[in-house]
């Protein structure tokens, strides 16, 4: 009884496929009559033709047993330790030249030499500070000597201002009320006093000649006196001259330039006064503030040396931790500069401040740096602890004990999330290394008693009310499939999980008729 099913549904697809031809004789060929016999012996003649054109669904049976649901990812093996190793200068800010590099993949000590630059240039920069540092040494030296002694002078050059100010104005008042009106004076009296010796000595001659006329005087004696006499009066005469031009020169040329100059002395010495109080404390603070700025200098010179020194000693960079030698930095598990840096680590070669030269890796404990797709973040988000299986590419042979310990919320790039999971590296996994990749297998669903059928066997279908069902299709009676809503669970492998609506032993079709 469990074939008759099958024979029933063969005979109607037999039967269907005779008209199907019957109509397209008709349709082809005049119209004439022909025995009922002949038309099922071509039927019989021809089965194989009608059935593939026309593929009758598949039945299959509801099946009960174990069900599982697996997500396999890519990932890459990473260590848990890599420490970058950097040239970060301070001060110098030339380009970095490499005399020698440790080969990519060497084993290192902490301490071992991996990178030595080339140090002359910086050499020569330390040089050169070392001397600007000393004549610095020299300026601040004398700019301190110097300022207690301006402090000093401030005072005293401001009282002899304040003094000099004080003897120009008495110079001047003295000239204006003494000087002048004495100079005066003395020029009024020194012709007055040239007009009386003239006056004596005319008359002194006058009396001699009337003397020499009255009294028996020898000539020779008389002409001595007399021409003595002639003489002081010409003499008095020209002193009188003298004496007029001078009294002329002082009072119109000399007092009177001679108070100009008085009068500008003091206004002079009023503003150099004025300059004096302005300027003398300005120059004091621009000396105190020149000191302060030669020791900040100073002191700016001397870190910049010692930066130098450090960052001289930095060309030679050193492990700081044991491990493997990787070129350029690790980002999410590879190393996408290694090819360009490894061209730079080269006699010869140019790398830059700050740049990551060198990776060094612990090679234990590793863990495995995963991608998972957004189909399968729903499987393995908020699964903390999911355990699972790593395979290593270079030893398929392997399968390593995993645990699920981190998933990114958000996506690293479109539709990829970031998976970390720990990893036990038995003995027989000493080839795996950093930077190898491998496959991740998490078990995310089991069931030991589920009901499945082929993935191919469901479909969706709307509902009366609008919303979507899933559906299979049962071989009816006379051929008819009858329909049927279920709920359905997981889906893995080309099965899904039915969880109600079949039973075990169900017949479906394999597909939507």
């Amino acid at each position: 009884m469990k074939g008759a099913p099958r024979t029933w549904l063969a005979v109607l697809l037999f039967v269907f496929a005779s008209v199907v031809v019957i109509a397209t004789g008709r349709a082809t060929a005049p119209v004439q009559e022909k025995p009922p016999e002949k038309p099922a012996a071509k039927s019989k003649d021809e089965p194989s033709a009608d059935k593939s054109s026309i593929a009758a669904p598949t039945i299959v049976k509801v099946e009960k047993g174990p069900f599982k649901v697996d997500v396999t990812l890519t990932g890459v093996f990473e260590s848990a330790r890599m420490s970058e190793v950097a040239v970060k200068p301070k001060a110098w800010s030339m380009p970095l030249v490499v005399e020698k590099a440790v080969e990519l993949g060497t084993p290192v000590k902490q301490g071992d030499i991996l990178v030595e630059l080339d140090r002359e240039k910086i050499d020569k920069a330390i040089q050169d500070a070392e001397v600007e540092l000393t004549l610095g040494e020299l300026s601040l030296k004398h700019a301190e000597e110097e300022l207690p002694v301006l402090e000093k002078l401030l005072p005293i050059d401001l009282a002899a201002a304040e003094r000099a100010k004080t003897h120009a104005d008495e110079d001047l008042a003295r000239f204006l009320e003494i000087d002048r009106p004495n100079s005066e004076k003395m020029a009024q009296f020194s012709v007055k006093s040239a007009v009386e010796y003239l006056e004596y000595a005319k008359e002194e001659l006058r009396q001699l000649e009337k003397m020499y006329r009255s009294k028996d005087l020898t000539e020779e004696t008389e002409e001595i006196i007399l021409r003595r006499t002639r003489f002081q009066v010409e003499s008095s005469e020209f002193r009188l001259k003298e004496a007029e031009l001078r009294r002329d020169a002082t009072l119109k040329v000399e007092l009177p330039r001679q108070q100009i100059k008085v009068g500008e002395a003091a206004v002079r010495q009023a503003l150099d006064l004025q300059k004096a109080r302005a300027t003398l404390p300005l120059a004091l603070n621009q000396k105190r503030l020149g000191l302060a700025k030669l020791k900040h200098d100073q002191s700016r010179a001397t870190e910049k040396l010692a930066d130098l020194r450090r960052d001289r000693d930095a060309l030679t960079v050193h492990a700081p931790a044991g491990g493997l030698v990787y070129y350029g930095r690790n980002e999410h598990g590879n190393w996408p500069g290694a090819a360009s840096m490894s061209s730079k680590l080269r006699k010869g070669g140019v790398v830059t401040a700050d740049e990551v030269l060198i990776t060094v890796v612990a090679p234990r404990p590793l863990i495995v740096r995963g991608a998972v797709e957004e189909k399968d973040l729903h499987s393995l988000a908020g699964r903390d602890e999911l355990k699972g299986r790593a395979t290593p590419a270079a030893d398929p042979t392997l399968s390593l004990p995993a645990r699920l310990t981190s998933l990114t919320p958000v996506p690293r790039e479109a539709g990829k999330f970031e998976l970390i999971a720990d990893v036990e590296l038995g003995p027989d996994a000493a080839l795996i290394k950093p930077g190898m990749a491998c496959s991740l297998k998490f078990a995310t669903y089991r069931a030991q008693d589920a009901l499945t059928v082929p993935s191919s066997a469901v479909s969706e279908d709307e509902s009366d009310d609008g919303t979507m069902t899933h559906v299979v299709y049962l071989p009816g009676k006379q051929g008819k499939p009858e329909k049927r809503t279920v709920k359905t669970g997981k889906t893995a492998g080309g099965k899904t999980e039915i969880l109600t609506g079949l039973r075990t032993g169900d017949e479906v079709l394999g597909s939507k008729p």
